[in-house]
């Protein structure tokens, strides 16, 4: 199932840097200045969040890991019951 959720995030960063380069392309066309500036910060922003993508899928992993480990044990030391999720 995380094998899976990686392979999603996989592809919404690879559609990011897609779009990403769809705008730099309509920035070289551009004819007016501020249809070339909207262009270019879009396509920084979308490359930025294609960088960004894989790492926080990493990072929630390992707190989805973290949490049924907490879990586990809590639920071996009698403190909750091991089949619910933590409660916030």
């Amino acid at each position: 199932m995380i094998a899976e959720r990686f392979d999603i995030h996989e592809q919404i960063a690879e559609m990011h840097s897609m779009l990403a380069e769809y705008h730099r392309k309509l920035a070289r066309e551009a004819r007016l200045d501020v249809v070339h500036d909207y262009h270019v910060d879009l396509a920084q922003r979308l490359a930025d969040e294609a960088t960004q993508i894989p790492r926080r899928a990493a990072t929630l992993a390992r707190f989805h890991e973290l949490e049924k480990q907490v879990t586990r044990e809590l639920g071996r030391a009698g403190l909750t019951d091991p089949a619910a999720p933590l409660s916030r």
